[in-house]
């Protein structure tokens, strides 16, 4: 399934004192629009990032804290709970062990519920640690999931909308826009494809102690020289990856030897036990012992072109943009005189960066 959207918010923490309002409010809110527009078009809502945004604003919480995923979506639950058949809308999910779903949905909703869970932490590593998952459904099994990540270093969090409607879970589904990270290890890429299919093959192939070993031999061994150790007085500058996407400490062999079975990337991303190191740990392999490129390019789509008056996450550039207008001008210009030049460029850029 695609994913359908995203938005970065700011981590916050505390009592909620208007929340029973909120309860009251998000209650009557979900009744009237089940009535008014049915479930389907309400659960369409619910996958759209804006317009989720504009409803917790509309509950009275701040459209740009963490708490407007996790507060609103537990008030709506709350509100309706005990309605849910009348209704024919069911809301399940929260933080810590209220995100464990798969045991409180119908059978048949227990796959995309995994699976876009795994994506989003696995997957797609962006430095955020999913810890809030919520999924809503309807009697017609039509579903949207929304997850949220904990970015701890930077006060972030990044929700993150899923849809029944879109199809597909890989090969660059998502259309995200937010803050672009420098670090993303994106294997649910097209980009990627090589490299899922070379992890799909080391599992099925290899014994797992064979792969938790070599994995594991990628960290530094003792007296092992690095870059830094060859510069003069140690001169040469070596840039240290995060630690969130360092070589893992510790992987699974039971996990591995279950994940053998798996007759897709994807069913082996639900294994359970295969979680997000491990995932890091064979893309590692695959990518440094069998040479299958993997993606480290963040996949947000629409972020902060020239910066932003507020100088998050950079001040406006504001040569740049006139330098940028005058050019977008001239191509215009040019093209009306016969020479497309710098307007085919530019639709190959588009073809690229698309």
């Amino acid at each position: 399934m695609k994913r359908v959207g995203h938005a970065d918010l700011r981590l916050c923490s505390g009592p909620v004192p208007h929340y029973r309002q909120i309860v009251e409010l998000g209650g009557a809110l979900i009744e009237y629009m089940v009535d008014e527009i049915g479930t389907a078009e309400t659960l369409r809502k619910f996958s759209d990032p804006i317009w989720f945004e504009a409803m917790a604003s509309a509950m009275g919480f701040e459209w740009q804290f963490s708490g407007a995923t996790t507060v609103t979506l537990r008030a709506i639950s709350e509100a309706i709970r005990g309605k849910e058949e009348s209704l024919g809308l069911w809301v399940v999910g929260g933080k810590g062990s209220d995100a464990r779903t798969v045991d409180k949905i119908p059978e048949e909703l227990a796959e995309p519920d995994v699976t876009t869970t795994k994506v989003d932490s696995a997957l797609v590593q962006d430095g955020y640690s999913i810890y809030f998952h919520s999924i809503l459904y309807d009697e017609r099994k039509r579903w949207v999931v929304v997850n949220q990540g904990m970015n701890v270093e930077d006060r972030l969090a990044r929700r993150y909308h899923w849809s029944w409607e879109e199809g597909r879970y890989l090969n660059d589904a998502e259309s995200i826009a937010g803050r672009k990270e420098k670090i993303v290890m994106d294997l649910q890429t097209k980009n990627s494809e090589e490299a899922r299919k070379t992890i799909l093959d080391i599992v099925r192939d290899e014994p797992p102690k064979k792969i938790v070993y070599t994995i594991l031999s990628l960290r530094r061994r003792p007296g092992q020289m690095t870059l830094a150790d060859f510069g003069n007085g140690g001169s040469v500058k070596v840039e240290y990856m995060p630690f969130a996407f360092r070589i893992p400490k510790r992987i699974s062999e039971e996990a591995l030897q279950v994940a053998k079975n798996a007759e897709n990337f994807l069913e082996l991303i639900r294994t359970p036990g295969i979680g997000p190191s491990t995932v890091r740990g064979l893309a590692f392999v695959a990518s440094l012992v069998y040479g299958a490129p993997v993606s480290w390019k963040d996949p947000v789509k629409y972020t902060y072109a020239f910066g932003t008056k507020a100088g998050k996450p950079w001040m406006v550039e504001r040569e740049e943009m006139v330098k940028a207008a005058s050019f977008l001008r001239q191509a215009v210009e040019e093209a009306k005189v016969g020479d497309k030049t710098k307007k085919g460029a530019l639709q190959r850029l588009s073809r690229i960066v698309a």
